[in-house]
This record gives structure tokens, sequence and C-alpha cells, in this order.
């Protein structure tokens, strides 16, 4: 049976790992950047501001399920990820490092940036090299009916990836991979990740009774990395797996040759439409017809933004006004995706997801050219990770992957003719695939965020 040393990456391979989820991927795929502090109360880092004024609205009497059912409106009730913060029940609160043993790089107590109690674990990984660390446990963990999710924190996000390997008794395995950061330094904060399985040891492992946990930071930075992890949680798992076909931009090429496909196989679509797309002269976006028709047949419209710069590069005040002016053009013509958003280039920082929460409920993403799944009821609201489908094989692995452990794959697509995405032949297959699959279900960002914030 692998070893957690022979399972995981080779030291040969890990900047390819890397290669292939941040920076590299974002700059060469990601196609939408050229057009246009969580729990800061027990962080000692100051919070910046959003420079809006409408910041503490009163929230509703909750339902029932705990949750409030806002209307269509252009500010959000409550910041949703106040609210949902803290999934399911607590398995490692980090008050107590003893049970996690070191392997490679430096293991701290850090009594001074923390999520919950007094203390996070902080992780230093060498430079192009990793941070180790295990725990076995006493009592088995059940992760064929669970799912896990931590608080996650770097200094330098867009160099680390973090891995997970769950093992049974005989060794057998389990990884979840958060692949992708594209939370933008100096301006970072905490984020909750609930990263999906993105593969198996050959000998399926008996998830039901995992003994023991192997932790890797990778860092491909030219310099040490500190990381910190805090709050790790357990949350149960959803009935089935769910696929969302996210397509950015909202250009004619989907009219034309997805949009057929699509009422073909009779799945929805989200878009993320950038409102006043006239504004972009020389640039074929569906008009305010199309994307209304695409709505009446099933999709979903969602905001994009059209800003030049990426949103940690602007101030809160400025990016407030886009993201106002942008949703309340959705919200005036009654598209009901428009508490939902897509950010250009995938960029956020701490100042701009608070600034992003005044006006939406979930979002994101971080990114990744390979498998990248997220559990259905423990992930960030605001920090969502997706797949970029630019390649069949690649998506269909992902869809697999989120029907087999119950989990959700978000699949990220802008024009046929474009390298983020696969031809149109491709697509129809992808579609098929995804119709004869067993376990999974085609949903939209608003189903999603139902499935969230309702809970198991």
């Amino acid at each position: 049976m692998p070893s957690p040393r022979s399972s995981s990456p080779s030291n040969s391979t890990r900047r390819r790992l890397l290669s292939l989820t941040g920076s590299a991927i974002l700059g060469s795929l990601a196609g939408c950047v050229d057009r246009v502090p969580l729990f800061s109360d027990r962080d000692t880092e100051s919070k910046p501001t959003t420079g809006n004024p409408q910041t503490d609205l009163e929230p509703r009497p909750e339902t029932e399920t705990g949750t409030s059912e806002p209307e269509l409106a252009l500010h959000t009730e409550y910041n949703s990820r106040e609210r949902f913060g803290s999934p399911g029940d607590s398995f490692d609160d980090f008050e107590d490092l003893s049970s996690w043993q070191a392997v490679e790089g430096k293991l701290s107590v850090d009594t001074e940036t923390y999520v919950t109690g007094s203390q996070s674990m902080r992780v230093t990984g060498p430079a192009d090299e990793k941070a180790v660390f295990d725990r076995h446990l006493e009592t088995p963990l059940n992760l064929a009916e669970n799912d896990l999710s931590f608080e996650f924190r770097s200094e330098n996000p867009g160099k680390v990836a973090v891995l997970v390997y769950a093992y049974d008794a005989d060794d057998n395995w389990a990884v979840l991979e958060l692949r992708s950061v594209t939370y933008r330094p100096p301006d970072v904060g905490w984020f909750r990740t609930c990263p999906g399985v993105f593969k198996t040891s050959e000998t399926d492992p008996d998830l039901s009774q995992v003994e023991r946990l192997h932790v890797e930071v990778i860092n491909t930075a030219d310099t040490d990395t500190n990381s910190w992890l805090d709050d790790m949680r357990v949350v149960p798992k959803a009935d089935t797996g769910y696929v969302v076909l996210s397509w950015d931009d909202g250009f004619t090429n989907f009219y034309e040759q997805g949009a057929p496909l699509h009422d073909e196989y009779d799945v929805p679509a989200v878009h993320a439409y950038p409102p006043y797309a006239e504004e972009s002269p020389g640039v074929s976006f569906m008009t305010e017809a199309q994307i209304r028709e695409r709505q009446e047949a099933g999709d979903e419209i969602v905001s994009h933004a059209t800003i030049q710069k990426r949103f940690s590069e602007i101030s809160p005040d400025r990016l407030a006004e886009k993201l106002e002016r942008n949703k309340q053009w959705l919200v005036d013509r009654e598209f009901e995706g428009a508490d939902f958003i897509v950010y250009p280039a995938n960029d956020f920082d701490r100042a701009a997801l608070d600034t992003i929460s005044e006006y939406h409920y979930m979002g994101g993403m971080n990114q990744s050219g390979s498998t990248n799944t997220t559990s259905v009821y423990g992930f960030d609201p605001l920090v969502l990770p997706r797949t970029i489908g630019h390649d069949l094989d690649i998506s269909k692995r992902a869809v697999d992957m989120a029907a087999a452990h119950n989990q959700c794959a978000i699949l990220n697509f802008h024009h046929f003719k474009k390298r983020h995405t696969m031809p149109v032949a491709d697509y129809e297959k992808l579609l098929q695939h995804i119709t004869e699959k067993q376990g999974i279900e085609v949903i939209t960002f608003s189903d999603l965020w139902e499935l969230r914030k309702t809970g198991p």
C-alpha cells in the first residue's frame, strides 16, 4: 500500500501541480481580466472598511430552518459568510496541537491569528517544498457520510495548495484538494474550504473508517511561507452529486451554439453576464432580449463585473459603486440570479469580500485547470471553487467525482473558440455524459445556495 510520501506528489511534480492550479491557469485560461476579513473580531489584524454606509442591515426574522428568505433586492439582508461560517460540528478547534505531528516543515501554535478559541495551527513550508503533518485518530472518522471543512489562511495564497489525505486501516486513501487560491495579498484573511475528493488509491478506501489524516501544504514560492488552519468541522454529505454549468461573459457564441444543446438535453446553464455590455464595443454579447429568453428557458443570469481592474486592485468605495450599479441593473430587469456573482479573473481580497457581502450571498471563485470540487453544505459562500471547462476528460472526471462522493462540481466556460473552453462537439459529449450519469443533477446557483443555507 502506498505510504504518505509515495502517494503524494513528488518534489519534481509539485511545481507542475501549482502551475495547473494557480497563476498560470489564471493568466492563460481565465479570460475575463482583460475585459474588464472573515471573523475579524477574532483576528488581530485591522479589518479594512468598505467605505459604504449600508452595512448594518437588520436581518429578517428567521424561518424554521434558521435562515431568512430575502426577496430580490439591491442589498443583502445579512452577511452570508458570518451567518453560514460554521457548518456542521466541530472536529478540531486546534486548542491542543498534541495530536498533530510534523513530518516536514514546521508546526507551531499561533495565539495572535485565529478564528475560534485562543489559537490556530501555523504551518511553515520551506521554499519550493511543503509542510506535512499527520493526525492519528483514536476514534475513526466517517467521511463516507460526512465532508471535512476547515478555515485556511496563507500569507502567500497564490503559491500554495492544500491536500488532505484520509487513510483507512489498510492505508487506502482518498485525497481532498484545495488546488488553487486566488485570494490576493497583502490584504489576506481567513476563508473556509471544504474540498471535494480529487483522487483515491487503486483500492477504494473505507471512508467510513478513516484512521489517519495526512495534510500537505505545498509551497511553490521561493521563500518560506506561513499558512494557518483553524476550526476543522464535519458536515453531512448531500444525498446526491451536483454539477453547475457556469458560462462567463454572456457571449453570443453560447446563444448560437450552446443554447440549442442545453435545450436538447434539458439542463440549465448559469450566465455571469456583464450589465452595460454596450460599454464594451466590438465584443459580441447576448442582447438583453436573448438573456431574458435564456432565463425563460431555465437558465440563470448572475452578476459579472465590467471593471478593467481586479477586485483587489480597486478601493472598497469604487468596488461598491460597481457592484451596486451592476446588481441594480439585474434587479430592475427581474433577473432572478442577481444575488450571486462571479468575480472577474476570480480575484478577491479581504476588503473585497467584505464589500461583496453587502450585495451578494454567494460567489467566487478559486479556480483550477484540473478537477476541483466542493462539498455541498460546507463551502465558504463567497469563495466557491470551480473547474475550468477546457478539457473534456477533466470535466467528465469532475462530474464523476461529484457523483461518487455526493459533492458539487462547478464547471466554467466562456467561448467555444477560446482556449479556456472545450470545442462545441466535446461540450455536447459532456452534456450527454452528465445526463446519462447516475447520481448527478444539474443545478443553478440558486439551487446550490438553497442547499447551502438550509443545510442537510
